[in-house]
């Protein structure tokens, strides 16, 4: 964690963005750390409230954005051709459609509340071809909010390490 915050310390917004676009997949550190410890940067002056507020949600939008696009372009042939490895058969992708239709806009919202569960919820999104501008707004509402939230539980913890 050193490290992650001496790069954060050289770099400023550009690492945050950096981190936080590669964060979908889970690189470096899950994105939930990351945006807690840029809020204890912000507690002790470090970097600025509404500036890494408005980098982090930018960065977490970024790497959404690509992970619903792979899962647009490259979602259903690898779902259909690789699915049963995972027990999906074509009448289960199909119940798999027909839900995110139904949920998919507040599976995408609410899924930024649960570690791991964005990075699926995007791809699925993608995958089952859900209207990006329908998909910008949800994401962007559970950005926003799960953003806010995690930044100010870091503005408020103690991290031991600095």
């Amino acid at each position: 964690m050193l490290q992650f915050n001496d790069f954060i310390l050289h770099y400023g917004y550009f690492a945050v963005y950096f981190f936080l676009a590669l964060g979908i997949f889970g690189l470096p550190l899950p994105d939930e750390l990351v945006v807690a410890f840029i809020g204890h940067l912000t507690s002790i002056g470090t970097l600025n409230y509404p500036a890494a507020l408005i980098i982090t949600i930018l960065g977490v939008m970024t790497g959404t954005v690509f992970t619903y696009a792979l899962g647009r372009n490259l979602g259903k042939p690898l779902l259909t051709k690789y699915g049963k490895w995972f027990r999906l058969s074509p009448n289960r992708l199909q119940r798999v459609d027909r839900w995110f239709e139904k949920y998919g806009p507040w599976a995408v919202t609410l899924g930024y509340f649960v570690p791991g569960m964005r990075h699926i919820i995007c791809y699925l999104s993608g995958s089952a071809e859900m209207d990006m501008r329908r998909y910008l707004i949800f994401a962007s509402i559970g950005t926003g909010v799960s953003t806010v939230i995690c930044l100010s539980i870091g503005y408020w913890i103690k991290f031991p390490f600095q």
